[in-house]
């Protein structure tokens, strides 16, 4: 006399469990620049309804600064940030529970530019540089910039200057005399006639410019929903790499610009960075721990190994 309710019971259980299963999972993510190779790759993923075969609901979130973001992630407001090695060593070494899962932008973008006027390095001493924020990978690129031309950070001012489009603005102002632009709004100050003193994009130097970090205890509470967005992720890379036409088009979105051949060389240096399987580059890392570790002690007995957790890729 049981078996219909209990038939009916078992059935509304089972259509309980398919409907919440298919409920998309909801991933916030965010990224510190709007013209970044993942935001692109991503609204392409989601075009194609890659995101939606991962079952996976996407909310990219733009925050200014790598330091900024990290403090959100760290704050349980965002599942994931992409940001660069520089910026999560930072909180790693005083102590962040957070891991590099994957690897974005393997390469260092990074143009250091100065005001028409100043054509060497010496004309530098004395000089306004303006960065987003201290420790910031802008930062990093501007100190190795220095580096490169025999000059330190105490010959020089660094003032703190928020993003790139404020920076290029204060250096046609005249209120900062250089700054460290990164590929995609780098053509801005190219166009405006600021002088483009060091390219490190074409130096391809290994270094970890974004990563997927996450913290450890979203690693171990949603393990299933981190595979299935890397998953997604990767084979977002892979559509990025193979859907050349979209991926400029989308490029040229991001960037705010009609100029096909801008667009064309910033996808061609970031497709090159965009690593085919995810994952981040060790030897990349290890040049940002070394950097780090001229400034803070805390940083020299760390490893690239031990930032990293790659058993959530597929």
């Amino acid at each position: 006399m049981f078996a219909p309710r209990l038939t009916i019971t078992i059935f509304a259980l089972l259509f309980l469990a398919t409907a919440a299963f298919a409920q998309p999972t909801k991933i916030r993510v965010a990224t510190t620049a709007a013209t970044s190779t993942e935001k692109v790759a991503f609204a392409l993923a989601k075009e194609a309804g890659i995101l939606k075969k991962h079952n996976i609901d996407l909310e990219i979130i733009l925050i200014t600064g790598g330091p900024v973001a990290m403090q959100v992630l760290l704050a349980k407001s965002l599942d994931i940030v992409t940001t660069s090695a520089t910026v999560f060593l930072h909180g790693f070494v005083e102590g962040a529970d957070v891991k590099i899962v994957g690897g974005v932008n393997n390469r260092f973008p990074y143009t250091f530019f100065t005001r028409p006027n100043i054509t060497t390095p010496a004309q530098l001493r004395g000089k306004v540089i303006g960065i987003t924020r201290y420790g910031s990978t802008d930062e990093l690129a501007t100190r190795m910039a220095l580096e490169q031309f025999g000059l330190t950070v105490k010959d020089t001012k660094f003032i703190q200057g928020g993003g790139s489009a404020g920076r290029i603005q204060a250096l046609q102002a005249g209120t900062i005399e250089a700054t460290s632009l990164i590929s995609g709004v780098s053509h801005v100050a190219r166009k405006s006639g600021m002088n483009p003193m060091l390219d490190f994009a074409e130096k391809e130097i290994d270094y970890q410019m974004t990563g997927v970090v996450a913290r450890g205890d979203y690693l171990k509470s949603n393990p299933e929903a981190l595979r299935r967005f890397l998953r997604a992720y990767v084979e977002s890379i892979r559509y990025y790499k193979t859907n050349r036409e979209g991926a400029i088009k989308e490029t040229m979105k991001a960037i705010r610009t009609d100029d096909r051949q801008l667009a064309e060389a910033d996808y061609n240096f970031r497709a090159r960075a965009f690593p085919d399987d995810g994952k981040p580059t060790l030897k990349g890392i290890q040049l940002a721990i070394d950097e780090l570790a001229k400034e803070n002690p805390k940083a020299k007995n760390v490893t690239p190994q031990q930032v990293i957790d790659l058993s959530f890729l597929p």
